[in-house]
């Protein structure tokens, strides 16, 4: 083995030119693996957390409403949400409880004579907006509301009806038995949440959420916040158990569709983009390594007529590839740990396209790539599998030489 070792050391050295090219290639497409595996990461962490957080990590809500969970039905709403929020609150892995309202209302300027712009108004608790929302960092104009006549505007909305910071505007709601529920509120701030689908949301007061709705006291659904957004599943499990808690449904955010997919289908893709990258590399490396077989094909047979077996020649080549690898593959990762901390403080702009995603799926138009130790380990460790990959046919070609017809190679 260590024969093997030292030779396949001695053979990089040959051919310098050919041994920096490979190791360059590898360089390059462990770079680009790094660089693609921390803008996946960034979109995967920040889709779920944000994801987590609008969703609620726990929530609760009447059972019919669950059923019909895509009407958004008014009428199948928690009757006193203080029991509720109580029960919750008491759980020690739960921070924060708040009710919720969510409803779709059309909404117009004062001046205009009827709404033609559909949106979905929230109503909750000050608290929701800004300790989980972040609405507050959000503003891009004004300020959070601070009375019951007061609304934030999402900055697409806003658009859409020619409102800004002051304006009047007129929603057009319903009650839970279905009458129609009109509001005149004066426009507090405008966000920006960098999605154009969630810019098209309304926030409200809780107060004036249930008297739009006709809740006095309730909501549509309960949201708990807790400590870890990926155990929120055990929290609901415990949760569900509870007297108070056990007529009603009560699931984590990763337990409801679409929220219950996102993560398969992002690592999916992460997956993909992944073992894309390793082939396309590997190919690289096997040009490299047929053409390092095919020049010595004859020095290949003189080793397998001196006793060198058929495995000893694969891994003679296997060395061979793995030290290029090692090379590369280290200054690749530093290479593209650079080019991941660059984009991840610039961000990534996606467009439009990215933002016109489902509210449900919040994917914003700039993603910011995260370098981690993980994405460094991985990438290394799939430079390594590229070289693997490139050797493995040109290790097999050089085992299946037999002695006779290589030293006869070229004569």
């Amino acid at each position: 083995m260590e024969l093997l070792i030292t030779m396949a050391v001695r053979n990089l050295g040959r051919n310098r030119r050919r041994t920096a090219l490979t190791a360059l290639t590898v360089a390059l497409g462990t770079a680009l693996l790094t660089v693609a595996l921390s803008m996946l990461n960034g979109l995967l962490v920040t889709t779920l957390e944000k994801a987590a957080g609008q969703a609620g990590h726990v929530r609760v809500v009447d059972v019919d409403y669950a059923r019909r969970e895509q009407l958004m039905p008014l009428s199948e709403n928690l009757p006193d949400t203080a029991p509720i929020v109580a029960a919750l609150a008491a759980d020690p892995d739960v921070l924060a409880a708040f009710p919720h309202i969510a409803m779709g209302v059309t909404g117009c300027l004062e001046s205009e004579e009827i709404g033609e712009k559909f949106a979905l108004l929230h109503g909750a608790p000050t608290a929701y907006y800004t300790d989980v929302l972040h609405l507050d960092t959000s503003l891009s104009s004004g300020a959070m509301p601070t009375a019951e006549d007061e609304v934030l505007l999402g900055r697409a909305f806003a658009e859409d009806i020619g409102a800004e910071v002051g304006s009047t505007v007129i929603l057009l709601g319903q009650t839970q038995d279905g009458s129609p529920a009109p509001a005149r509120l004066r426009v507090a701030g405008l966000v920006d949440l960098g999605n154009r689908t969630q810019n098209r949301q309304l926030w409200v007061s809780m107060e004036k959420a249930r008297w739009m709705a006709d809740i006095d006291g309730g909501a549509t659904e309960v949201l708990a916040q807790v400590r870890d957004y990926q155990a929120a599943g055990a929290v609901a499990a415990r949760l569900r158990s509870h007297q108070t808690l056990s007529a009603y449904d009560v699931h984590a955010w990763d337990e409801r569709s679409p929220f219950d997919q996102i993560g398969g289908v992002l690592v999916t893709i992460k997956s993909v983009v992944a073992g894309i990258i390793v082939f396309i590399t590997g190919l690289g490396v096997l040009n490299t390594m047929l053409m390092s077989v095919l020049e010595r094909t004859g020095e290949i047979g003189v080793m397998r007529a001196f006793g060198l077996r058929r495995f000893d020649t694969v891994l003679l080549f296997f060395f061979e590839a793995i030290a290029i690898a090692g090379l590369g593959g280290l200054g690749g990762v530093a290479l593209g740990a650079v080019g991941a901390t660059i984009l991840g403080r610039v961000g990534i702009h996606l467009g439009e396209g990215a933002s016109k995603m489902p509210a449900t799926i919040p994917i914003n138009e700039t993603m910011y790539p995260q370098l981690t130790a993980d994405v460094l380990v991985t990438g290394f460790l799939l430079g390594l599998l590229m070289a693997v990959v490139g050797a493995l046919l040109p290790s097999i070609r050089a085992a299946r030489i037999q002695p006779v017809d290589a030293m006869r190679h070229r004569r």
